[in-house]
């Protein structure tokens, strides 16, 4: 019997306790939400439900608080009818997303590749109630930067050349590349690695989400002193859009002007990294779209409709 009533005053001494840090955080974070840092008591004690001397109990807690790393302390005190915070208090100061925040953030992380106790430890910290990072609504698109992206921001910063596997357009397994990572450029829903192909002494753009390996070599390279954007993708390829087709939105488009020939049309200079990719596009379109030069791209794209047309005869 007397080990059940210390059991019992030990339970209830804990929920005091846990009743006052929670008070405190409150407290903190009301503080903390206004922007000169001062509360009237009789509004904090109405907003944390307690009585003024349960006001004192959580100044007191909070003074005691340090921040680990700068030892910063928040400086907390009565000033006539109000609260004062100031000092480095704002280095204690607690953040958390509002609803519309924490939905913007839960999609980001469940569209990236974010280890599943990371996700887990930003959304206790961060997210609302109600909203988790694997339920996560989709309130916008999400640029895909893939599962390399760690491994190839690492040899970015280090200068290392790496191995990438990499299925490039139309094809149906990944393969070797040794590349120079000098950079990610994202779009509206795509990511891109820019690099320079070691074996072919190129730059080129890789979609992030085919890249599905890299190994680094332990190599290091210069960066050259000019732009690294500068001469990417040397196949620039001329189109023409017939009158009334929508314009392409694609990445790398160079520039739109009206076209010289075609009254209504337009002309779309874009670079090309993959010319497969390019001629899906163009066949897809049904004619809207056109390759005007370089001519070899245009005799290039004959000759892949012409297989495309024998492959589906052989089927």
């Amino acid at each position: 019997m007397a080990t059940s009533r210390r059991r019992t005053r030990r339970n209830v001494a804990l929920t005091g306790s846990d009743e006052r840090v929670s008070r405190a955080i409150g407290l903190l974070e009301l503080l903390s939400s206004v922007e000169d840092g001062i509360v009237s008591a009789e509004e904090a004690a109405r907003h944390l439900g307690c009585t003024n001397a349960d006001l004192d109990t959580a100044i007191e807690l909070i003074a005691t608080l340090a921040d680990r790393e700068t030892g910063a302390r928040a400086v907390i005190f009565r000033d006539h009818g109000d609260i004062v915070l100031g000092g480095d208090g704002a280095n204690l100061m607690p953040l958390r997303l509002s609803l519309g925040e924490g939905a913007v953030l839960a999609h980001v992380m469940s569209a990236l590749s974010l280890a599943p106790e990371v996700r887990n430890r930003l959304s206790r910290a961060l997210l609302p109630a109600g909203i988790s990072a694997a339920g996560a609504p989709l309130v916008a698109s999400a640029t895909v930067y893939g599962d390399a992206y760690p491994q190839l921001a690492r040899a970015i910063e280090q200068h290392e050349r790496v191995r990438i596997a990499y299925r490039a357009h139309g094809e149906e397994q990944p393969s070797e590349r040794v590349v120079e990572p000098l950079g990610i450029e994202s779009g509206d829903d795509t990511a891109y690695l820019l690099a320079r192909n070691v074996t072919k002494n190129a730059l080129r753009r890789y979609r992030m989400e085919r890249i599905s390996a890299v190994v680094p070599t332990g190599e290091h390279f210069e960066v050259e002193p000019e732009s690294p954007r500068d001469g990417w993708d040397e196949e620039v390829a001329e189109l023409g859009v017939a009158p009334g087709a929508d314009l392409p939105t694609w990445q790398g488009i160079a520039e739109t002007y009206p076209s010289p020939t075609v009254a209504g049309a337009t002309r779309v200079r874009v670079h090309v990294s993959s010319p497969t990719w390019l001629f899906d596009q163009v066949l897809a379109a049904g004619g809207d779209l056109r390759i005007v030069g370089p001519q070899h791209l245009v005799d290039d794209l004959r000759a892949y409709a012409r297989a495309l047309i024998e492959d589906s005869a052989r089927a």
